[in-house]
């Protein structure tokens, strides 16, 4: 974003320009915003690098370098120095893009917020380890991404201090890294080493049943924390991090929620042999139930293959995960559900539902922008002419969902067993989650790579059956029908009478 003052007939006009797309820039002035089509310059004629093919002739009135170089498609470095290294082969074509400006405009694209992730664990770095130096180098990477993007609405930092090569361990200028952040982008929140967005603490996905965005627990941005936090005895895996009895240890208090990573395959990155482990359906919906469901941020990793893609796998299940939410929350059960309720501790309130309802979900959420307040609640369901409790817990916050069997009911009653000051309940809500049906993943061992294939013994398996029988037949199959990639794929079958003299016998896989 770029900020100028104009002064005309004695007005100022404050102008800040947003995002440029093409021509058209995203303008606000004195507050106003305004979409400004601008005059494009005629582009130069863009013309296929190739390594080890003789230059252009210089056309008329250009003049050609001494080293005999194209300079028309010259790629030029930011700063001075020496080439040492081209990691490419005479003849492969050098093609020119920028990742992060692809990503920026398909989220402008589909009206998603764009958000940057930058590890301050860069061991690669000849200086990482060396800190004044390394912090410098970072903070220039900070900046590129700060500046050359529009806006940003999300700086990600993982708290990284790991050894480098050098065996030195980096020690990060952090009040700088967030003074640029506030400078070149005052809006973005800044996620885990921010004092924004709190890790839950684990990559499983999982968030904490009482999970409060009111904590006692210091961001370690600040000089102190590790001083507040050992003194509280707490840290950020910690299950207690805002309950009554820490307050009172406490002395300062932080609006600080919590965000759940985790990926849709074993790992963060992309590997070929993961295509059949991208979690079930059901895995995400436990996964969304207890993370979005317990108050806190789902942030769900969804890795890019070699060509730069996301994955038919990964694409297929991101469908199925989104038809499901859909499907259980379009049709909410509770008559006026979004009536504000301001309560004190030990109040009940009673919601109709609509005729004939079969629930499973509750949802409940309360009115943040007024403080999380709820410690404990009781939810109870009116089914064959009496009250029965189905749900209880514990926090709420902006978001609480809770599951239990499937029952019909006419009427739910909330409790507030327990809040500080007034309870502010902003939507009461309930819904039919319809059971996922886990399909066993089968997979198509033809298909496997050879290259894959391995023998696994020399020695074979000998089989005494102690007395001479009859064989109709012989069957290979694995434990409990699970088959693994260590499952033998072909084999030879052999009997013998004696154990000395072997038959081999034909065999049939399938």
């Amino acid at each position: 974003m770029k900020e100028f003052k104009y002064t005309i007939d004695g007005k100022e006009y404050k102008v800040q320009i947003e995002d440029v797309e093409g021509n058209i820039a995203d303008v606000t002035v004195n507050g106003e915003a305004f979409k400004v089509e601008m005059e494009q310059e005629a582009e130069p004629e863009k013309k296929k690098v190739v390594l080890g093919q003789p230059a252009a002739e210089a056309e008329e009135g250009e003049t050609a370098s001494a080293a005999n170089v194209n300079t028309a498609n010259a790629l030029k470095a930011p700063l001075p120095g020496v080439v040492t290294e081209i990691k490419v082969a005479v003849g492969d074509e050098v093609k020119v893009g920028d990742v992060v400006k692809e990503l920026r405009k398909a989220c402008k694209k589909y009206s998603m917020r764009f958000g940057v992730y930058l590890s301050p664990w860069d061991r690669n770095a000849e200086c990482y380890g060396d800190s004044p130096r390394y912090n410098e180098f970072f903070i220039r990477q900070l900046t590129e991404l700060l500046t050359n993007y529009g806006e940003v609405h999300e700086v990600w930092f993982d708290g990284a201090n790991g050894e480098g090569p050098n065996g030195k361990k980096q020690v990060y200028d952090w009040d700088t890294v967030y003074e640029t952040i506030h400078r070149l982008q005052p809006k973005a929140v800044m996620a885990i080493m921010g004092d924004d967005i709190r890790w839950v603490g684990n990559e499983s996905g999982l968030g904490r049943e009482t999970e409060w965005s009111t904590t006692v627990l210091t961001p370690g941005i600040y000089a102190r924390s590790d001083k507040n936090n050992e003194k509280l005895g707490i840290n950020g895996q910690s299950n207690d991090i805002g309950s009554r009895k820490m307050l009172e240890k406490a002395t300062e208090l932080f609006w600080y929620p919590s965000e759940v990573d985790v990926s849709i395959r074993p790992g963060w990155f992309y590997h070929k042999e993961e295509d059949n482990k991208v979690k079930s359906l059901k895995h995400l919906a436990d996964i969304y139930f207890q993370s979005v469901g317990y108050n806190s941020v789902l942030l769900l990793n969804i890795p890019p293959d070699r060509r730069g893609l996301i994955h038919e796998a990964d694409v297929q299940r991101l469908h199925e995960f989104a038809a499901y939410r859909k499907q259980v929350f379009a049709d909410n059960y509770v008559k006026k559900g979004k009536k504000y309720w301001n309560t004190a501790s030990g109040n009940e309130k009673i919601y109709q539902l609509k005729s004939g309802s079969e629930i499973n979900v509750v949802m409940l959420q309360e009115d943040i922008t007024k403080g999380q307040r709820i410690e404990a609640f009781t939810v109870e369901a009116l089914t064959d002419n009496s009250w029965k409790e189905v749900a209880k817990g514990t926090t709420v916050g902006y978001k609480r969902l809770l599951r239990f069997p499937t029952i019909k009911a006419d009427q739910l009653r909330i409790k507030i067993l327990e809040s500080r000051l007034n309870a502010n309940i902003s939507q009461v809500a309930a819904y039919y989650a319809a059971p996922i049906q886990e399909g066993k993943q089968e997979e198509n061992w033809n298909q496997l790579p050879r290259s894959g294939w391995k023998v696994m013994s020399t020695k074979p398996l000998t089989i005494d059956l102690q007395k001479k029988v009859t064989i109709n037949a012989f069957t290979y199959a694995p434990l409990k029908a699970e088959a693994k990639p260590t499952m033998a794929f072909r084999y030879k079958f052999y009997i013998s009478l004696d154990g000395k003299s072997w038959k081999e016998v034909p065999t049939v896989t399938n």
